[in-house]
C-alpha cells in the first residue's frame, strides 16, 4: 500500500474540494499557480507546500493577510496531517490528509472527482479551469494548457506556469498540438529519455522535460479541443493510460454539457427580449414621441431660463430612452438588408467626419487608411455598426491621448475593416461575454445591447466579426463582409487634420 496525500480545501462558504499532492506546490491567486485560490483575500502568491524527506513544509511567501498554523503566524514550518492551516484569516482553511489506497482504488476515486464536474453548475471558464487543474494534479505534471475548437480554430482557453507565447514554451510544436486534435492520436511519453528522437531535440535538452502527454478532447468522435501536459520530473507513480483517458473523457463531457448550457441560457435571453420588444416597445416609444413634442413646444413658447433648462433636461431623457428603445427593436427584430453598392472608403470617412471633434476634445486621433473600393452593404444598418464600434473605441481611449485606426482591405472572402484603438483594453472574462444582450463593461449609460447589435447587423450582412482584446494594450474589431471589390486606388485620411492624402494612384 502506497502512502498518499490530499490537500482539502475549504473556503469561507463551507464549498470543499481536494488537490492529491505528488509533489511541491505553489498556491495563490493568479492563474500560474498550481493551486488557484481566487479569494481577494489571497495574495498572488501565498503558499509553497514543499515535500522533503517525506515530510510537507508549508511555507507563507511575505503576504498581506498572513497564513496561520496552529493559532501562530506562519513562517516556514513542517505540516502534520491533519492539523488546519489557515490562510488570510479565514479565506481558505487546508488539510493535509494522508491516504494509503491500492492503485484501483485512487484510479477509482480520481474518476469519480472527475465525475462530479458533471453535476456542477459553474461558467466556462471556471470548469476549464478546474479541469486543467484536476488533469494536473492527477497526471502529477507541472505545466499545460487547455485549448478549445471555437469558430472553426483552436483557442487556447487555460494554461498554467506556461508564458503568453506557447511556441517555444513547450517541447512539442504548435502544428504538432494541432495534429493530436486531427488525429486523435494522442502523445503518451512518460520517460523522453526512453525516446531517441525527442532526446535530441534542442527544445527538450533546453527545457529539461522528463514527461510528455498530449491528448484530444473527444466526444462520440466529434472532437472539442486538446489538452497538453509535461513535466520537468520524472514521474515515479504514472497514471494508468486507460484511466487518464477516461478522465479526459470526463472533462470533455462536462465542458460541452456547460457550454450547451450557455448556449440555451443565451437563445433563451434572445427569446425572452424578443417578446418584451415585440408587446410594449413600440407603445413605448409612441409616449415618447408625444413627451418630446411636448418638450419641444415648452422650450420654444418660453424665454424663462429655468423653464428652458428643465425642458432641455426632459429632451436630453427622452432622446436617451428614444435610443434604448430603437437598440431593442433593432436588436429584437430580423431583418434583411437592402444592399447598395457603396464606395467604401467615402462611406466610412462620411461617418468618421463628425467624430473629429469630439475625438479632439478627448485628446485621441483617428486616422484611416485603406484601398478605394467597391462594397455591398445596407447603409443605414451598417453606420450603427461603425458609430457603436468607434464609440467604444473612443471611450476606451479617451484621457490616454492614444490613437484609434480604421483600416479597409480586400480578402479573399470579401472586404475586412479593422478598428484599432490603443487604449485600455478588456479583461479576458470580459471579452466572452462582449456580445451577450444587456452586458455592458467600462460605460457608465451603456444599455448593453451596443455589441450584441453590431454582431446581428454583420451576420445580417453574411459576415463575421472577430473581437481581440488584451488587458492594457489595447482592442482590435475585425469585420468581414462577403463582397469582391473593384480596387481603384490607395488612400490615406488623417482623420485629425481632415486633409486627404492619395499615396498611389492607378493609371
Amino acid at each position: 500500500m502506497a502512502q498518499r496525500y490530499q490537500l482539502l480545501i475549504r473556503d469561507r462558504h463551507g464549498f470543499e474540494r481536494s488537490v492529491p499532492l505528488t509533489r511541491s506546490v505553489t498556491l495563490g491567486r493568479q492563474s500560474l499557480c498550481d493551486v488557484v485560490l481566487s479569494d481577494s483575500m489571497i495574495s498572488r502568491n501565498h503558499l509553497r507546500l514543499e515535500l522533503r524527506d517525506d515530510h510537507w513544509y508549508a511555507e507563507d511567501l511575505q503576504t498581506t493577510h498572513g497564513s496561520f498554523y496552529k493559532d501562530q503566524q506562519l513562517g516556514r514550518a513542517v505540516w502534520q496531517p491533519g492539523t488546519p492551516l489557515r490562510l488570510a484569516d479565514g479565506a481558505y482553511t487546508l488539510t493535509l490528509v494522508s491516504t494509503d489506497q491500492s492503485s484501483s482504488e485512487l484510479h477509482l476515486q480520481a474518476i469519480l472527482e472527475t465525475a462530479q464536474l458533471l453535476a456542477e453548475e459553474v461558467e466556462l471558464e471556471d470548469l476549464l479551469e478546474q479541469s486543467l487543474d484536476k488533469l494536473l494534479a492527477i497526471s502529477r505534471t507541472d505545466r499545460g494548457f487547455l485549448m478549445l475548437l471555437e469558430d472553426g480554430e483552436l483557442n487556447t482557453r487555460v494554461q498554467r506556469n506556461l508564458g503568453k507565447e506557447l511556441e517555444g514554451a513547450i517541447h512539442l510544436s504548435l502544428s504538432s498540438v494541432h495534429k493530436v486534435f486531427e488525429t486523435g492520436d494522442p502523445v503518451w511519453i512518460l520517460n523522453v529519455a526512453e525516446d531517441d528522437l525527442l532526446l535530441n531535440q534542442h527544445s527538450i535538452q533546453r527545457l529539461e522535460l522528463k514527461t510528455i502527454l498530449c491528448l484530444p478532447l473527444l466526444l462520440q468522435g466529434r472532437r472539442l479541443g486538446v489538452v497538453y501536459l509535461d513535466s520537468r520530473r520524472p514521474i515515479t507513480e504514472p497514471p494508468d493510460r486507460e484511466t487518464f483517458e477516461a478522465i479526459v473523457a470526463l472533462c470533455a463531457i462536462a465542458i460541452e454539457r456547460t457550454r450547451l448550457s450557455e448556449e440555451n441560457l443565451r437563445t433563451h435571453v434572445l427569446a425572452t427580449v424578443g417578446q418584451v420588444a415585440s408587446s410594449i416597445v413600440h407603445d413605448f416609444k409612441n409616449g415618447l414621441f408625444v413627451l418630446r413634442g411636448h418638450a419641444d413646444l415648452l422650450e420654444l413658447s418660453t424665454q424663462d431660463t429655468k423653464v428652458r433648462h428643465h425642458s432641455n433636461k426632459i429632451i436630453e431623457c427622452v432622446d436617451r430612452l428614444t435610443h434604448l428603445s430603437q437598440d431593442v427593436l433593432d436588436f429584437a427584430k430580423v431583418r434583411v438588408p437592402h444592399l447598395e453598392t457603396v464606395e467604401l472608403s467615402t462611406f466610412l470617412e462620411g461617418i468618421l467626419e463628425p467624430m473629429v471633434p469630439r475625438a479632439a476634445e478627448l485628446g485621441v486621433q483617428l486616422r484611416t487608411e485603406g484601398l478605394v473600393c467597391q462594397v455591398k452593404l445596407d447603409p443605414g444598418r451598417f453606420t450603427r455598426v461603425m458609430e457603436n464600434v468607434l464609440s467604444n473605441a473612443l471611450e476606451a481611449t479617451m484621457d490616454l491621448h492614444g490613437e484609434i485606426l480604421v483600416t479597409w482591405t480586400q480578402v479573399t472572402s470579401g472586404v475586412q475593416i479593422r478598428v484599432k484603438d490603443r487604449g485600455r483594453g478588456i479583461p479576458r472574462k470580459v471579452i466572452k461575454r462582449i456580445f451577450e444582450p444587456f452586458f455592458s463593461y467600462g460605460k457608465k449609460k451603456g444599455t448593453g445591447l451596443g455589441m450584441a447589435t453590431v454582431k446581428k447587423i454583420v451576420e445580417e450582412h453574411g459576415g463575421t466579426l472577430e473581437f481581440i482584446s488584451e488587458e492594457g494594450a489595447g482592442t482590435e474589431v475585425i469585420i468581414t463582409l462577403p463582397d469582391h471589390p473593384i480596387t481603384d486606388t490607395v488612400k490615406s485620411l488623417d482623420q485629425s487634420t481632415g486633409n486627404h492624402q492619395a499615396l498611389t494612384e492607378n493609371p
